[in-house]
């Protein structure tokens, strides 16, 4: 999976606002856990900051073959809501 550009609603991340995401998949062991790296970016594009997200367990079992399926799993365990 590579990086991954995604609309959110507005959240705000102290004083900015923040409302795309990018995401990539940094590390990737098969049958036990991947990690996403999640960098926020302001309505100019500009990043703000970063996050990291591990899957892994049940979660990463559900994955399949569906890469919505961690796109939306990130979205959840961030708190943020994709934008239509």
């Amino acid at each position: 999976m590579e990086t991954t550009t995604i609309d959110v609603s507005n959240v705000a991340i102290e004083i900015p606002i923040v409302d795309t995401i990018d995401i990539r998949i940094t590390e990737l062991v098969l049958d036990s856990h991947v990690v996403v790296l999640v960098h926020y970016r302001n309505p100019e594009g500009y990043h703000l900051t970063s996050k990291e997200v591990r899957i892994e367990g049940d979660e990463y079992n559900a994955w399949g073959d569906d890469d919505n399926y961690i796109t939306n799993l990130v979205l959840t365990k961030l708190g943020l809501t994709k934008t239509v």
